[in-house]
């Protein structure tokens, strides 16, 4: 049986041997980036500090190929995990103002702060859970006390995080139901997902024109389906049974395939980074 360990015993941020340390690096959880970003957004702090203090929407790609791997470096920098964590902390000191409807917000504020860092944890557990195997809840219990000693490191308040997997469940349902809106930002992430920009900086020129808009459509269907129904709801979007049957076996491919690839195709570089400096992992 896996041992719980409370938030705030003491766990360190997550290194080898650990669950967050054997899949924070797989390729695969980009499959998961816009279900994270679109619920990121719909929370009216976090949607209103992009919108007035992010580039986001005008350089897309560049921003996220710049911020996932920072995040993954508080796992992958080990044993210098927590440094990173403080760095990316300290670059939203000023991300703070007023939204549209008079409300405050702050970066930095422990719910936001933590929600951001909430989506993430959510998108790496469905990537397990969907992509590679269902998880047993003594693995969730195990990776999500992982993500709380990431999250420690960050220096932000932790007085808000619940304090095992059955209470984030129930906080996560409620923050989707409660608490998210369609934010204007959350709004321009709709139209960005179902009409691509025009460039991705991974892909040659000639190819991407081939691909974008071909590939829009199918990649949004595979993101609504890891959407809560109620976020879904709430976008205008609908999911039936045969939507569900048709994900499932898209699921059920990447499951048998994935292993087949070679290393340096399904880990990130900072991942593989990571693995060849500690001498630990499941790519070199």
């Amino acid at each position: 049986m896996t041992e719980v360990v409370p938030v705030g015993a003491g766990l360190g941020v997550p290194g080898p041997g650990t669950l967050h340390w054997r899949y924070a690096g797989e390729v695969r959880g980009y499959l998961l980036l816009v279900k994270a970003g679109l619920l990121q957004l719909m929370h009216p702090g976090l949607g209103a500090g992009v919108q007035h203090h992010s580039d986001f929407f005008n350089e897309p790609w560049e921003r996220v190929l710049r911020s996932v791997p920072e995040i993954q470096g508080v796992t992958f920098d080990h044993p210098n995990g927590a440094a990173t964590a403080r760095r990316i902390r300290d670059f939203h000191h000023h991300i703070k103002g007023t939204d549209a409807q008079g409300r405050r917000y702050h970066a930095l504020d422990p719910e936001t702060y933590f929600w951001a860092h909430a989506t993430i944890f959510d998108a790496l557990l469905q990537m397990i859970d969907l992509y590679d195997h269902p998880m047993s809840d003594a693995e969730k219990e195990r990776l999500y006390q992982e993500g709380c000693g990431a999250y420690r490191a960050y220096g932000v308040s932790d007085r808000i995080v619940p304090k095992d997997w059955p209470a984030f469940e129930a906080w996560f349902d409620r923050m989707c139901r409660e608490r998210l809106e369609v934010t204007p930002a959350a709004s321009r992430l709709v139209t960005f997902a179902k009409e691509p920009p025009e460039s991705f900086p991974l892909v040659p020129a000639p190819l991407y024109r081939i691909v974008r808009r071909p590939s829009a459509k199918p990649l949004w269907w595979l993101s609504l389906g890891t959407l809560p129904p109620v976020v879904r709801e709430m976008i205008g979007e609908t999911w039936t049974d045969r939507d569900e049957r048709r994900h499932r076996r898209v699921r059920r491919v990447v499951q048998r395939t994935w292993p087949l690839l070679p290393a340096r195709v399904r880990y990130t570089a900072r991942a593989r980074a990571g693995y060849r400096r500690a001498g630990i992992g499941p790519a070199g």
